[in-house]
C-alpha cells in the first residue's frame, strides 16, 4: 500500500499542468479586454507566470532540489491569477448582469481556493518528510544527531527527531503528552 506522500506526490504534477491549461485559456480570453499597452503588458506578464508554473510543475515532478518550494509558490502564483480573473469576471458580470459570467466568475474563484488547499497539503509536515527522505533535500528545519530519525507523533502528527533505540514504552510527546510508542 502506498503511503500519504507518494499518493499526493502522484496526484500533483497533473493538477498542476490542468490548473495551468485552464488558467492559459482564462488569460487568453481575457488579454484583449484591456486598451493595447496593458494587453502586452498583461500577456507578456502570463506568459512569464504560466512559464514559471511549469518550470515548477517539472522541478517538483522529477524531485529536483528546490522542486517542492518551488511547486507551493507556483500554487500562489495560480491562485492570484484565478482570483484576477475571477475578480474582473465577478465585476463584469455586476456590470452586465450576466448570470452564466457571475457563475464562471464563482467556479474561477473555486479554482483559486483549491490552489491554497493543494498548496497547503504540500506544506503538512508528513509530507515534507516524505519529501526529505524521497529526495534528501531538508526542507523540515530540523537538526537531527547522529542516529536520530524522523517520526510522527501518533497523536498530534507532530514530527519529531526521536533516537528509536532510546524509546521507551509509553514515552510522551513533547508537544501534546501523548504516548509516542502507541
Amino acid at each position: 500500500m502506498e503511503g500519504v506522500g507518494e499518493r499526493l506526490y502522484r496526484r500533483t504534477f497533473p493538477f498542476m499542468l490542468l490548473d495551468v491549461g485552464i488558467v492559459a485559456l482564462l488569460l487568453m480570453s481575457h488579454v484583449n479586454i484591456f486598451s493595447p499597452v496593458i494587453a502586452i503588458i498583461a500577456g507578456l506578464g502570463s506568459i512569464g507566470a504560466v512559464s514559471y508554473i511549469i518550470l515548477g510543475a517539472f522541478r517538483f515532478r522529477r524531485l529536483k532540489p528546490g522542486g517542492l518550494q518551488h511547486a507551493m509558490t507556483a500554487f500562489y502564483v495560480l491562485c492570484v491569477l484565478y482570483v484576477s480573473v475571477g475578480v474582473i469576471d465577478l465585476a463584469a458580470a455586476g456590470l452586465l448582469g450576466d448570470t452564466w459570467l457571475f457563475i464562471q466568475s464563482a467556479l474561477v474563484l473555486l479554482l483559486a481556493r483549491s490552489c491554497l488547499q493543494r498548496r497547503r497539503a504540500l506544506n503538512d509536515p508528513r509530507f515534507r518528510s516524505w519529501w526529505v527522505a524521497s529526495t534528501g533535500e531538508d526542507v523540515l528545519g530540523i537538526d537531527m544527531q547522529e542516529g536520530e530519525v524522523l517520526a510522527t507523533c501518533p497523536s498530534c502528527s507532530s514530527m519529531l527527531a526521536v533516537v528509536p533505540g532510546k524509546l521507551t514504552e509509553g514515552e510522551p510527546c513533547p508537544i501534546c503528552g501523548g504516548s509516542l510508542t502507541g
